[in-house]
């Protein structure tokens, strides 16, 4: 039985991540996968590097029925059974447009409501054309969160549909053993064994709050100026937004402070040297970074948007602030400098938390059981 997966881009982000897990226990459990990315790029090599097939149709303009045609053609030519979409609202419509010309089931991996959330003519279409195409073919929907479940609810999507299940991550035998030595990682960064690091890890964009960290550094450096701040990622847009953010800590005289590691390819090894873990996003689904620094031990200073609160309990395991204020950031950042023994706790609870309610197997046997239902349903 063969599964296509459509996804957003050809780039390593956390949604991807998550539908390489799912592909890996795919594969364990007998599927083959194929794999729809509308560009190329790291995360479509690796596939490729697995042997996995990669198709590249356009899925993220939502009014190109050819789209959805030339998408109905592969699932024919491959013997497509299933099809598991990692896509926001546009690439979402045309797969389902896809699954009904071929008469086959969707699940629909629904990783945040960024992209519901507009009031503009076109995405009241997109919106309407949704709710219209989940009613039209044997479909579920995963939220990663319960405020993207609530989210997607109220707009109109069937509840009984909806299934919510957590992004998971490795915790033992996994992810967190077999690092790389804290020494060997910050000798490769070119810093001091003495400095304190916060680290924010993800795509470079607005969105992630870049700006809100560097803004923050300028306080904590007052109080803290042993101290270095790690933003890694890359920025998949031409570089503009990194422009911008260099230009802003020159501008703060904390450039010397802040540091741009580029991609990673081994990120628990990269959170392993942090302090730290700061993630200011303005919006989120269910980010699988913050698990990843929980895995790691790590105490987690978030925002408290999307399913950020579901994961982070203010207080116990991280703290949480609102978002797009650097104020709050750089007092919550200090707290925890301040209270290094306080801050360790929350790192080891975090780590309790995340072992028992976001593991991986459990997500991928929730995500393997859909798969039966909607099979069964066919």
């Amino acid at each position: 039985m063969k599964i296509l997966y459509p996804i957003i881009d050809g780039e390593i982000t956390g949604g991807n991540i998550i539908c390489f897990k799912i592909i890996e226990e795919a594969l364990k459990r007998g599927y083959q996968t194929i794999v729809n990315s509308p560009a190329e790029g790291k995360f479509t090599h690796l596939l490729k590097e697995k042997g996995i097939k990669v198709y590249n149709i356009d899925t993220r303009r939502t009014f190109r029925l050819d789209s959805a045609i030339k998408l109905a053609r592969i699932i024919k030519k491959e013997g497509i059974s299933l099809i598991h979409t990692h896509t926001p609202l546009s690439g979402a419509i045309i797969s389902r447009m896809a699954a009904k010309l071929s008469n086959i089931p969707l699940v629909n991996h629904e990783h945040g409501l960024s992209s519901l959330n507009s009031n503009s003519l076109i995405r009241r279409c997109q919106l309407f054309l949704n709710t219209l195409t989940v009613k039209s073919v044997v479909c579920r929907i995963i939220a990663v969160s319960q405020a993207t479940r609530t989210g997607l609810i109220q707009r109109g999507i069937p509840k009984e549909i909806v299934r919510l299940i957590y992004n998971g991550v490795l915790v033992e035998n996994g992810q967190t053993t077999n690092l790389r030595s804290r020494n060997e990682i910050l000798k490769e960064l070119g810093l001091s064994s003495s400095l304190l690091l916060i680290g924010q890890v993800g795509r470079i964009d607005e969105k992630k709050g870049q700006h809100i960290f560097i803004r923050a550094a300028q306080r904590v450096l007052e109080d803290f100026p042993n101290t270095a701040f790690l933003i890694v990622g890359e920025d998949f847009r031409n570089g503009v937004y990194q422009e911008q953010l260099k230009t802003l800590a020159k501008n703060l005289n904390v450039i010397d402070h802040v540091v741009f590691t580029g991609y990673h390819p081994d990120i628990m090894d990269i959170m392993n040297v942090f302090d730290l873990f700061v993630l200011p996003s303005l919006i989120e689904g269910l980010p699988v970074v913050i698990l990843e620094a929980m895995a790691a031990k790590k105490p987690v200073i978030t925002t408290s948007v999307g399913g950020n609160p579901e994961v982070v309990i203010d207080g116990e395991t991280g703290t949480l602030i609102s978002p797009e204020d650097p104020d709050k950031l750089a007092e919550a950042i200090l707290y925890h400098l301040n209270n290094p023994e306080i801050s360790k706790r929350m790192g080891e609870k975090g780590y309790e938390r995340v072992r028992q309610f976001f593991s991986l197997p459990q997500m991928l046997n929730k995500v393997m059981d859909i798969y039966k239902e909607v099979l069964a349903e066919r």
